[in-house]
């Protein structure tokens, strides 16, 4: 950038005051380049007088523009070339963001737990520690859906989403997989430690469906690395666990269909 700026000023020492306006074209390019405000004003300025010093110094090669086009011309170009940048970037974060949350919920979404879960088996592992992966699903969910249509089983699962969130601590991560499946990463979390959040997590999902009695949630969950070593494999052991559980809690009680209370 620089180097631009001493080209601006070697080319009105050659063409006189008019080339001035090259000064333009640089300040834009600084204030929607640079990305330190300060350097950006800082490289733009420069621009501006050093394109203008060969005429102040030497009035024969001809006047320069009214002081406050010369100001103005280039300081709003650069500032409306930086403020477009800065609601690009903006708006690309903002989808970025939205890509990793569930509609819905407004979770993590698979991708995101993916990408946390790959961070942390790579933490760990560095650390030699282990975390907890929480599978859990709603039993009889179906049922919800077909008896209450689909918007009553949304705004259940948005309040199991929200039960979830307020029963883990502020660096677990709880995800919505699709469906009424759910997850929760818990690091720096032990067996033991995941029990007790598992025994956390079942209340917390059966007051969440307080209106529908009877349905409830099935948990299962896996240690890295004991029970996986990988993302992948962390992940189907939690599976395996949560269907285990499932199976287990039908064969101790036969349950009627969810119903709504009265």
């Amino acid at each position: 950038m620089p180097v631009s700026a001493l080209g601006v000023a070697a080319a009105v020492a050659v063409a006189g005051a008019e080339a001035y306006w090259l000064c333009v074209p640089v300040a834009v390019l600084a204030g929607a380049v640079i990305r330190a405000r300060a350097a950006a004003a800082l490289l733009a300025t420069f621009a501006i007088v050093a394109a203008a010093a060969p005429a102040l110094l030497d009035p024969g090669l001809g006047s320069l523009p009214p002081a406050i086009l010369a100001i103005a011309v280039p300081g709003l170009s650069a500032a409306i070339a930086r403020l477009g940048r800065e609601r690009l970037e903006s708006g690309q974060a903002a989808l970025q963001a939205l890509a990793r949350l569930d509609p819905l919920t407004g979770l993590c979404n698979r991708r995101a737990l993916g990408d946390r879960l790959a961070y942390e088996v790579a933490r760990h592992s560095r650390h030699g520690r282990s975390f907890a992966l929480m599978m859990l699903d709603l039993n009889d969910f179906k049922s919800i859906n077909e008896r209450f249509g689909h918007s009553g089983g949304d705004e259940l699962l948005r309040d199991v989403g929200l039960a979830l969130k307020a029963a883990v601590r502020e660096q677990d991560t709880v995800a919505r997989l699709g469906g009424d499946e759910f997850c929760v990463l818990a690091p720096e979390t032990d067996r033991e430690e995941a029990t007790h959040l598992q025994e956390r997590l079942r209340p917390a999902i059966r007051r969440s469906t307080g209106g529908f009695h009877d349905l409830s949630g099935s948990v299962g969950y896996a240690i890295f690395p004991e029970d996986g070593a990988s993302a992948a494999a962390i992940m189907a052991a939690a599976d395996v666990a949560q269907a285990e559980d499932k199976r287990r809690s039908r064969g101790e009680s036969r349950r009627a269909p969810a119903r709504i209370a009265a």
